[in-house]
């Protein structure tokens, strides 16, 4: 629904938000559009990282239908460890599973983020591992 007032800036309330922008004049649209947040600008920002230094988390996947978090109940490799791409590197248990995470990819556990007995969100990072060193 639109909603015009007294100084005649537009007012988008509910969900029509596009088909407003859509259907009003030109002299209307470019206040909408200043005032309404972009797609980009609800995600978080990926940083980007420079050659040689790819990284990729560990992130606590969903364990169970109702699970909303897990604890970590052991690490299987510690920092500056070599891991392959789905090798099993973390147990974690929740209050119906118990699961081991693996690897999204090969390299090395750079850092261990939360530790052995801490709880994590599903979704958060447990872990980092980094690009295998070059051999001289």
């Amino acid at each position: 629904m639109l909603e015009i007032t007294r100084g005649r800036v537009p007012r988008i309330i509910g969900e029509s938000c596009l088909a407003a922008t859509l259907s009003l004049s030109a002299g209307f649209a470019p206040a909408i559009a200043a005032a309404t947040p972009s797609s980009t600008a609800m995600q978080s920002p990926t940083p980007t990282p420079t050659a040689g230094q790819e990284v990729t988390d560990i992130v606590l996947p969903k364990l169970g239908e109702s699970d909303t978090e897990g604890t970590v109940v052991r690490w299987l490799k510690k920092p500056g460890d070599a891991v392959d791409a789905d090798e099993p590197v973390v147990e974690v248990e929740s209050t119906k599973v118990n699961i081991e995470v693996v690897a999204p990819a090969s390299g090395v556990l750079r850092e261990i983020v939360v530790q052995e007995g801490e709880t994590a969100a599903i979704g958060d990072t447990l872990g980092i591992i980094g690009p295998k060193a070059e051999s001289s």
